[in-house]
């Protein structure tokens, strides 16, 4: 079953803030992560909260889709890393630390 597409404004500022969360993550966070980044009020997805259980459970691995783009490699295998949900309304941020349940208010 397809997911429902984001709302056209959602979805821009999505694509707006994720470079950013990114690039924060980057310099000022230590582990390997997997990261879901929310604009707004919208709400994880049941197949979200599975995919970052399985993260927090230690071992999570994905195959990157082929689309006929050009990816940087087929997959990725996550041991050991930290699970973050980040939600962002414009540049102020509250990331939350799955694995631990700790909350940090960013700027990015």
């Amino acid at each position: 079953m397809p997911l429902p597409p984001l709302k056209p404004n959602r979805k821009a500022e999505e694509a707006k803030v994720t470079p950013l969360v990114m690039a924060y993550l980057e310099k000022h966070w230590p582990r390997s992560c997997a990261v879901e980044i929310k604009v707004g009020n919208n709400k994880l997805l049941p197949h979200q909260v599975s995919a970052l259980d399985k993260v927090v459970a230690g071992v999570h691995s994905h195959k990157i889709a082929d689309r006929g783009a050009r990816n940087p490699y087929d997959g990725y295998v996550l041991k050991d890393a930290d699970a973050l949900i980040v939600r962002c309304k414009g540049r102020l941020c509250t990331l939350e630390v799955v694995n631990t349940g700790e909350i940090r208010k960013i700027r990015v």
